[in-house]
């Protein structure tokens, strides 16, 4: 892998859909993350931002946890790194609405913004492996049934074959 492959992928990605603000330029937009870590997001939404453009962001931490200093909003800056233009599924008898993907990187959170979005993110991160198992586990069983059907019918064919001889 590239070194800079390594650099942007320091922090682990976890995709999360946050509703997120987005202040540029004098302009507001708002928009819902892909996926998040701690050194910045991949957002989905309807403007083009250039890349460079420096952003003030505020994402808002669901409730997930019993204690209060954990959720909220979250205030940080950063900077475009990426904008990409990405058509999203045509409606029937609509053109294809514009929509862009940006990479935001983080710069710095204000006040305790960093420690909420990390706690939140090692929960998120939790839940995602959980689920990576589950599926994992449902796979093999899914494989082991399989192959028993095949190993059953196969089974059945040589007796067959042999009883007809």
């Amino acid at each position: 892998m590239p070194i800079n492959e390594l650099e942007r992928r320091r922090q682990r990605r976890v995709r999360v859909q946050l509703p997120v603000r987005i202040d540029y330029n004098d302009n507001e937009a708002l928009a819902l993350t892909k996926n998040i870590s701690l050194l910045g997001t991949c957002i989905d939404m309807n403007r083009q931002i250039l890349p460079g453009t420096r952003v003030a962001l505020s994402l808002d931490i669901p409730k997930y946890t019993e204690d209060n200093n954990l959720l909220g909003e979250v205030k940080g800056e950063g900077a475009v790194v990426r904008c990409d233009e990405a058509e999203l599924p045509e409606k029937e008898g609509e053109a294809p609405a514009p929509n862009y993907e940006l990479a935001i990187f983080f710069s710095n959170f204000i006040s305790s913004g960093e420690e909420k979005l990390l706690k939140y993110l090692e929960y998120k991160a939790k839940q995602e492996e959980h689920e990576i198992r589950q599926w994992v586990q449902q796979y093999r069983s899914r494989i082991k049934k399989h192959k028993i059907a095949i190993a059953k019918k196969r089974s059945e064919f040589f007796n067959l074959r042999i009883n007809n001889e």
